[in-house]
This record gives C-alpha cells, sequence and structure tokens, in this order.
C-alpha cells in the first residue's frame, strides 16, 4: 500500500515555515521515503506570509506543482486565515498555532477537522523566542503517522550541529516531543 502525505505549512518569514518543511522532509528522506519540500513566498522580508510545500510518498513522486489538495494545512500564525486558500474545498485536517478558543475556530471553519495547540506558548517557555515551528512538527507527525518522531529528531541534532548551535538541540527536541505528546482532540 503507497502511504503519501501532502502538507502545506501556512507562515510569516521568520516563524519558520520554510525550516519546518525541510525538517520534516529531510526526516522522511532518512527513512527512504520519497520527498519534496519548497517554500512559495510573497516579499521576501520578516513578518511577510510564507508557504511551503512537502510531500512525502514510499512511491516515486512524478508531479513538480504547488499542492492543491492536501492531507493537512498546519497554520503557524493563525492570523493568516485571510490569506490561506481553498478553505472551503478542503477536506484534510488543520493543525492551528493559537492560544484562541476552539468556538473561534468553529465560526471559521465550520464542520472542518481541526485541533490547536499553543506552540508559540511551548516555545517561548523552551526556546525563549517566538519560533512555534518544530512544535508544530511534533504535532503532525503524531496526528499524521508520516514519519517517525525519531527520525525527526536525528534532524534536528544534524542541522544544529551542523550551524554550530548545539546549545539549541535539547530546547527544540523539547518543543518537538510536547508538540508530539500535547492533549488535544480533533474537532469536526
Amino acid at each position: 500500500m503507497n502511504q503519501k502525505s501532502e502538507i502545506i505549512f501556512y507562515g510569516r518569514g521568520g516563524l519558520g515555515a520554510k525550516t519546518a518543511a525541510q525538517i520534516l522532509a529531510e526526516a522522511a528522506n532518512i527513512e527512504e521515503k520519497n520527498i519534496q519540500a519548497f517554500p512559495e513566498y510573497g516579499p521576501e522580508r520578516r513578518g511577510a506570509p510564507v508557504r511551503s510545500f512537502v510531500r512525502i510518498s514510499d512511491k516515486h513522486i512524478r508531479v513538480h506543482e504547488p499542492i492543491l489538495n492536501p492531507d493537512y494545512i498546519v497554520v503557524i500564525d493563525s492570523n493568516l486565515f485571510d490569506v490561506i486558500e481553498n478553505l472551503k474545498e478542503f477536506n484534510g485536517t488543520y493543525i492551528i498555532n493559537t492560544n484562541k478558543p476552539k468556538d473561534y475556530f468553529k465560526k471559521i471553519l465550520k464542520n472542518k477537522k481541526f485541533i490547536l495547540i499553543d506552540g508559540t506558548k511551548i516555545a517561548l517557555e523552551n526556546l525563549k523566542i517566538n519560533n512555534p515551528n518544530i512544535v508544530l512538527i511534533g504535532a503532525l507527525i503524531k496526528q499524521s503517522k508520516i514519519i517517525k518522531l525519531s527520525s525527526v529528531e536525528k534532524i534536528i541534532e544534524e542541522e544544529f550541529t551542523k550551524k554550530g548551535k548545539e546549545y539549541f538541540i535539547k530546547p527544540n527536541l523539547k518543543c518537538l516531543n510536547e508538540g508530539y505528546n500535547y492533549n488535544f482532540k480533533k474537532k469536526k
């Protein structure tokens, strides 16, 4: 059976949408899955809306275009709902970084599936900066089961070691695990 997932990360420049897509793809790659990960920018500046795409599959990926019908939409900044495309057609699951109440999203998303996680709070507690992307990766891989937690942990360790920022490994692993183990419930 071919397992495949298509994911779109929506964020703002500097919040890690591009990095999240790359980490997820590299983790899938070490599991010998076929991958694609690429960003789509508006104006390239901190705070501008950013969209990153990830495809993960057990089979060769033949398509080379933006994802139109994802399985998951990961929203790093919940204030971006005005720029998120295909809200009406999307039938997958939203993973939303927010501290807003569920009722707020029930009004916007109507009968769509979504989970909420305060990734910003977790990131601030562990990293001391508002960079919730790793928290959301944890929540995504728990929900989707597309790759193993240990694969993402390995990529985080490798990436921060390459950058000479070993001091960021432990807090990022804590963010990842808190996102993975977060007690949330899907809403329909």
